[in-house]
């Protein structure tokens, strides 16, 4: 995880939330068109940074490929950030955070994999820490992952870091050390369901 996910809310809904909430925001490049569906890697997804003075709301590259040749990086594990200084230091200066309302994983049963919508039935929307990189003029995220809390471990090995709003704010306005604190998995003490879905 995470390889496909579902956002519904658009950037302006999401500006909207923060500003219900008392937080200043601007949004950019508001006429991006994002997918809502099935987002896979390598399309423009939704994010909240802040620098000094607001939030920005902006669409960005989901993956993060230094060149033709190397990997496109979609997900950044949180134990490789803590272990890598070029990781660590985006950790520091490039925090972002992702709104979603579900993500997918797929499952294999008998001779087929059967993609499953996993949601939090108590939350509309939920949000995950990302890291991003500036290259030619462009703006790339990788969602960051961690080991998976006991409802994931059925599907797969992985899970996104998965926060509440004030959560997510305090990730971006946090020290580093902070930062990474939050970066654990989804508590089990919390609700989370998964659905059979078509895609």
């Amino acid at each position: 995880m995470c390889g496909r996910f579902e956002n519904t809310l658009s950037l302006q809904s999401v500006f909207d939330l923060l500003k219900e909430n008392g937080i200043k925001a601007e949004i950019l490049d508001k006429k991006v068109k994002t997918k809502s569906e099935n987002i896979p890697p390598t399309a423009k997804i939704i994010s909240i940074a802040q620098n000094e003075k607001k939030h920005i709301v902006r669409p960005v590259n989901w993956g993060i490929k230094f060149s033709p040749k190397s990997p496109l990086i979609f997900n950044s594990r949180i134990e490789t950030i803590r272990e890598k200084k070029f990781w660590w230091n985006l950790l520091g200066r490039n925090r972002t955070i992702v709104p979603m309302t579900g993500f997918y994983e797929w499952k294999k049963e008998g001779t087929r994999k059967q993609p499953y919508r996993i949601y939090l039935p108590e939350e509309d929307v939920f949000y995950v820490p990302a890291l991003f990189h500036n290259m030619k003029d462009e703006i790339f995220a990788s969602l960051i992952t961690t080991t998976p809390n006991k409802f994931i471990k059925k599907v797969h090995h992985r899970m996104p870091v998965i926060v509440d709003f004030p959560t997510a704010m305090r990730f971006l306005d946090s020290d580093v050390n902070d930062a990474v604190e939050i970066c654990k998995p989804y508590s089990d003490k919390k609700n989370m369901e998964m659905e059979a879905v078509d895609l």
